[in-house]
Parts: C-alpha cells; structure tokens; sequence
C-alpha cells in the first residue's frame, strides 16, 4: 500500500464539486465516506449521472492513465476521501503494486457498470430502469459490510431521476406503487429495498405480479 504520509484526506460537503470538466488531476481518490457522483450537462441544461461512487470505490480510477476530469464530479451528501497521489502510484513498481491492482480492479466493475446502465437505459422500461439502479446499488453497498439501516440510499426523486432519464412525475409513480407492494421503503431523500428478491424479479421483466410497463 501507499506510504500513509503520502496520502491526504479531503472533506466535501452536499453538492461540493471534487472536479469539473477539463481539470487536470493529480490524485485518484478513494471514497471514505458519503455518496459521490459523476454527471454531464446536456445542451438543453439537463443533468445526466453518469455513475455513483460508495465507499470503498474509487473514483475515476481511469485518471491513472488519463489524468483529466471529463465530466463533473459532485458530492451527493456530505462525503470524505482519501486521494492517492499520482505519482505514488506506478504500475509497474512492485512497492505500490497493490495498490495499482485495486485501483485497476475498480476500473474493471466501473466499465461493467456503465454496460449495465447502457443497456438498462436503452432496453429496459421505466420501471425496470429503476429497479435495475436501485439493486446494484443495494447489492454494492452489502458487498462492502453495509447492514441495515446504512443501506438507506441517500437518493433524492431529482437524482434517480437523472440517473435513469424519466421524469420526476414518472420516478414518484414507480416509487408508489414499489413502495405499495413493500419492495421499497421511502422516506424524504432516502430509500431502502426491503425485498431484494422481488426487485431482482422486476428489474429483469420476471414480476408476474405486475403486468404493466411503466
């Protein structure tokens, strides 16, 4: 692992930008606490997330090999980091070695993310949309230790709007009618999937129970 003096940790608060497009960076950083996102403006001034980051990931591990922003980073909720200097970490030098094999790792599961965002957005109904995000999600967070009340995702009706590409109406649609069946708990900026299984069911178009194509 790196030196820890040469790692430095960073506070960021709600909606507090790490990078905008065009910086040119000097560090990947790994999340500690809080939620993170990547997103792009669209001509129309429509924001479009483009990926999620939870503690344990690291954001934006493709700065090790291009070191420029290409989209805006912002913290969803209150957050913290630890950045890992890019210069500490050199590929092919086996003092960092590990480090570089967990980065290059989380650039593997973020490319697999994007494929699954591309294809749930392109081929999926709202409502498989959403529940395709929304159990990734939860499943990420349990992957990292997560139990209980920390897997609350701190996601507002505007952000899973933006992530997906429906409107906010549509989003609070789905969100009745999943929180009706007590697939999902949902209070003011906040969720939780109490039924896994069941969302599993309807991300993939496999809910008898439910007909409809929202």
């Amino acid at each position: 692992m790196l030196d820890t003096l040469s790692k430095s940790a960073y506070s960021f608060q709600r909606r507090q930008h790490l990078a905008l497009p065009g910086d040119r960076m000097d560090a990947v950083h790994r999340v500690e606490e809080g939620w993170l996102a990547r997103y792009t403006r669209l001509p129309s001034g429509h924001r479009q997330i483009t990926g999620i980051y939870l503690p344990g990931d690291y954001c934006e591990p493709q700065w090790i090999i291009d070191p420029v922003s290409a989209e805006w980073i912002m913290a969803l909720t209150p957050a913290r980091t630890v950045a890992l200097p890019l210069k500490f970490i050199e590929l092919h030098a086996g003092i960092n070695l590990d480090e570089s094999r967990f980065i290059l790792s989380d650039l593997i599961r973020l490319i697999a993310r994007q494929s699954r965002l591309v294809i749930a957005l392109g081929r999926k109904s709202g409502i498989e949309r959403l529940a395709s995000v929304l159990l990734e999600l939860h499943d990420r967070l349990f992957a990292v230790g997560l139990r209980g009340a920390q897997l609350s995702m701190p996601l507002t009706q505007g952000d899973l709007s933006d992530i997906v590409g429906l409107t906010p109406i549509h989003i609070n649609r789905i969100l009745k009618g999943l929180r009706e069946r007590r697939i999902l708990k949902v209070n003011r900026g906040s969720i939780s999937v109490l039924d896994p299984e069941m969302l599993k069911l309807v991300s993939l178009n496999r809910d008898l129970g439910n007909s409809s194509r929202i």
